[in-house]
């Protein structure tokens, strides 16, 4: 557990317990000297390990988070979100812990929140809680609203999860989720890719209504930025079979296979069958005249004078 400077009263330090048992803080960072403290400090007093995943920076952002005694790992160049999400998602797996939150540096996800999330998963006995901003409707541009509802929309249609913001990237992933994850391709199709692989190993997704951070920005970029993620997004979930259907398929062609490499017998026909040569049996062979003589003189030795004496005057009579 980490114990802060300022946490003493005393003389002696105040031992915080962490919020639950198993669960581990993902800081997703990138340029963030300005938030990284404060958001390690929130979040350290709520989970039991904060690992920051530093995806290159050109500032302070890693020395800062290396003295708030934070675990952090870092790229050497900048990859993007999703090799950030990536690395930590492979960065896990070994370790043992129960649930797992990632939220960015920027300050735009409270980590005042986590134990919300945590009970919801514990209550609902859910693998997978979406962040969903609606407590701060009115700081979201409505293109970004939009976006949300047109891939909220095609999620639902062919997943039947509802979540009302899958733009937002404060969620919750069970060990479960975590450890048969593959890696995610491209940075627009992080939650498509969880929610499909959720879908795949029939796993429990919820959304939660989460507070939007003072450090959200809400420029017209962005919102362009969210409406062309949620397009790629929509497109990648209509078009892309369920895998549910490709392990059918994949069933279906190893039944095939199998069926195709077993050898083939014919029927044998009746008409072509040769007739079996009978075997010769001892009793068959032809008997000489002493033989049979010898038969008799054996069968009349066996019987007794009283059975001949019968047989004699049944003959002459």
């Amino acid at each position: 557990m980490i114990v802060f400077a300022d946490d003493y009263e005393n003389g002696q330090p105040i031992k915080r317990q962490p919020l639950s048992e198993g669960l581990v803080a993902v800081i997703l960072a990138h340029n963030d000297e300005k938030t990284i403290q404060s958001v390690i400090k929130k979040t350290a007093r709520k989970c039991e390990r904060c690992i920051v995943v530093d995806d290159g920076s050109d500032d302070k952002t890693v020395e800062i988070a290396q003295q708030s005694r934070a675990e952090v790992i870092t790229h050497v160049s900048s990859r993007g979100m999703i090799a950030a999400f990536n690395t930590a998602v492979a960065f896990l797996r070994p370790l043992n812990y129960k649930y797992a939150i990632f939220l960015s540096a920027s300050g735009q996800h409270e980590p005042g929140d986590m134990h919300r999330f945590v009970r919801a998963a514990q209550i609902r006995n859910a693998d997978v809680i979406c962040g969903s901003r609606e407590k701060n409707r009115r700081s979201i541009p409505r293109l970004t609203k939009w976006a949300n509802y047109m891939a909220d929309g095609c999620i639902k249609f062919k997943y039947g999860y509802r979540l009302n913001d899958p733009l937002c990237n404060y969620r919750l992933l069970s060990k479960k989720a975590l450890d048969t994850l593959p890696p995610c391709r491209h940075n627009y199709l992080l939650t498509a890719h969880i929610l499909r692989h959720a879908y795949g190993l029939k796993l429990r997704v919820g959304h939660l209504a989460v507070t939007v951070g003072h450090n959200y920005v809400t420029k017209p970029a962005r919102a362009r930025r969210d409406f062309k993620q949620s397009l790629y997004m929509s497109l990648f979930i209509l078009f892309t079979p369920n895998p549910s259907l490709e392990k059918k398929e994949k069933k279906a062609a190893r039944k095939l296979a199998e069926e195709s490499s077993k050898p083939i017998v014919k029927p044998i026909d009746e008409t072509e069958r040769k007739p079996r040569r009978k075997k010769r049996r001892y009793g068959n062979r032809r008997r000489s005249a002493s033989d049979i003589r010898e038969m008799k003189d054996r069968i009349m030795d066996s019987k007794s004078p009283e059975v001949l004496k019968e047989e004699q005057e049944a003959k002459f009579s």
